[in-house]
Formats: structure tokens, C-alpha cells, sequence
């Protein structure tokens, strides 16, 4: 099963949103105060492009990266002004140099393998412009050990979502199996994806910045102010 698909990507970009409008103004103020002259900014798996619009409407050369060709499609809607590149984060290469990246909404939980999420921070700290930030979020061990062991139904508009969700601690594996359907009562569904993550521990992850260089500041995903003991997501701000 695809994740990501024309269907989902349709309902995703309506109903989640809301996570860059929750990130935008921490990421601007923290962008604007750290480094003032950055000019060039690369959102990896920009999804349908709704953090991309605010970058490029507050002035910034904006570059979005995404494997889902239909994400894209919803992005070239949401920031026409961006450069879009269909390419996998895990291979991405550009001939220059950017002065903010981000990675946001637990895209980075979907590396499930720890070399394939060292590689992308490897990555990150080529493409990183001297003074400039890498800024990325994720779900961590604890998150979803907590909250993935459930079913719940999501109504959408017109579409209706079921989630039904397990996590399993001994492998760090997260499934989610999210099952669209267009009409309310409707028994055939339209599409049905499921959604892979890795619940990595802050340790981990945080070994995997050391070892490239990265100094970080850590917060709390949600409340963006410093983590509690069993914070479901990480934020981290990462300079070189």
C-alpha cells in the first residue's frame, strides 16, 4: 500500500494544515532572531506546501522536497512561488548551500531504518549555509508507545477517516492503517494506506546530530517550550 496517495493527499491537505500554522510563528521568530540575513530556506518532505506558503510570503527563496508525487501537486497550489523537487530525503543533493532547513510533522519517524535518519542529518549539515539552522520535529519512543494502541474515527467533510493504530516496543515499529471513505455510513472504503514510523528514543537521535557536528536546543513538540519527561514529540533546533 502507498502512503500518501492522490485520495489521502486530498484530505490531508484540507484537514492537516494546521500544524504549520502552529510551527510558523516559532520557526519566524527563531529564524528572524538567530539568523537574520538568511535569505534561502529548504523544507524537506513539504507535503502539500502549507509551511512553504508562509516561507515564501515572508520573503524567502523557498525549495520543497517530497517523495509523494500528489503532495506536490497540492503544493504547487499552496506556494506557486516555491521551487519543488520530487526526490526521496534520504537521496537529496543541491549545488548549494541553504541557510534554514526544516523537516516538520514527524516526516523523519517514516526513515524506520537509523541509518537512513543519520544519513538525512548527514545530509542536512552538507546543505547547511555557515551560522544557518536545521530545525526538525519527531514523534519520539514515548509518544508513540503512549497514544498508538487506539482506533478513532476522523470526520473530514464529506470524507470520514478511520485510524486504527498499534505500536510495538520491542522493534520501535509504529503502524498506522488509515482507511478513507467518502460518504457517512458508506461500508466501501475508498482508500486504505498505512503509515509506517519509528519511534526513536531522544538519545538516538541525538547521537546521530553529535556525530554531525550539530549543537541543538530541545523543546517540546506541542507546547514548544522544554520537554517534559514523557513529551510525546521533540523538536530540535540544530546550528553547526
Amino acid at each position: 500500500m502507498n502512503t500518501y496517495g492522490p485520495l489521502f493527499s486530498r484530505v490531508y491537505d484540507r484537514e492537516w494544515a494546521f500544524w504549520a500554522e502552529h510551527l510558523w510563528p516559532f520557526l519566524s521568530a527563531k529564524v528572524g532572531e538567530t539568523c537574520p540575513r538568511a535569505r534561502t530556506w529548504l523544507d524537506l518532505c513539504c507535503g502539500g506546501g502549507h509551511l512553504l506558503k508562509r516561507i515564501c510570503e515572508a520573503g524567502y527563496l523557498g525549495v520543497g522536497l517530497d517523495l509523494s508525487p500528489h503532495q506536490l501537486t497540492f503544493a504547487r497550489r499552496n506556494a506557486p512561488a516555491a521551487k519543488l523537487v520530487h526526490a526521496d530525503v534520504r537521496a537529496f543533493e543541491f549545488r548549494m548551500r541553504f541557510d534554514v532547513i526544516t523537516c516538520t510533522f514527524d516526516s523523519l519517524n517514516y526513515l524506520t531504518q537509523p541509518q537512513d535518519l543519520a544519513g538525512v542529518f548527514a545530509r542536512a549539515a552538507r546543505h547547511l549555509a555557515e551560522g544557518g539552522l536545521f530545525i526538525f520535529d519527531m514523534n519520539v519512543f514515548e509518544g508513540l508507545q503512549d497514544a498508538w494502541n487506539r482506533t478513532s474515527t476522523i470526520s473530514c467533510g464529506a470524507d470520514r477517516l478511520t485510524v486504527t493504530t498499534s505500536f510495538d516496543p520491542e522493534t520501535a515499529i509504529g503502524r498506522a492503517l488509515i482507511t478513507g471513505f467518502a460518504v457517512e455510513g458508506d461500508t466501501s472504503p475508498t482508500f486504505v494506506e498505512e503509515h509506517i514510523e519509528r519511534g526513536y528514543r531522544a538519545h538516538e537521535v541525538e547521537e546521530m546530530l553529535t556525530a554531525e557536528g550539530f549543537a541543538f536546543e530541545k523543546l517540546d513538540g506541542h507546547s514548544l517550550e522544554p520537554p517534559e519527561e514523557r513529551s510525546a514529540r521533540l523538536l530540535y533546533v540544530c546550528g553547526r
